[in-house]
């Protein structure tokens, strides 16, 4: 099954360059807010498959699945945008 691998963003980037499946995501907000997608590409161009809006001053922890619990399978890659600014993603993957 593998190893969770983990990444944290504070603005758009790929998770994962290559297919995969999205286990957790931790998100986490300070003053205004935002929205965040998770798209299924290895950048801003693909399908959105997954989004939020996460309230200022706030923390949201997302949990999945590993790939046999079905969590969140990506066929060409795994991509995070955040329109604005002020979020902190952190993702797990496999």
């Amino acid at each position: 099954m593998g190893q969770v691998s983990t990444t944290i963003l504070t603005s758009d980037g790929q998770i994962k360059a290559t297919g995969g499946t999205l286990v957790w995501l931790t998100i986490s907000a300070v003053a205004t807010g935002g929205a965040v997608q998770i798209n299924n590409s290895t950048d801003d161009s693909g399908t959105d498959v997954m989004g939020f809006v996460v309230p200022a001053n706030s923390m949201t922890h997302i949990y999945l699945g590993m790939p046999d619990q079905g969590g969140l399978y990506c066929k060409t890659g795994i991509y995070c945008d955040i329109p604005g600014s002020n979020i902190t993603v952190s993702a797990g993957y496999v």
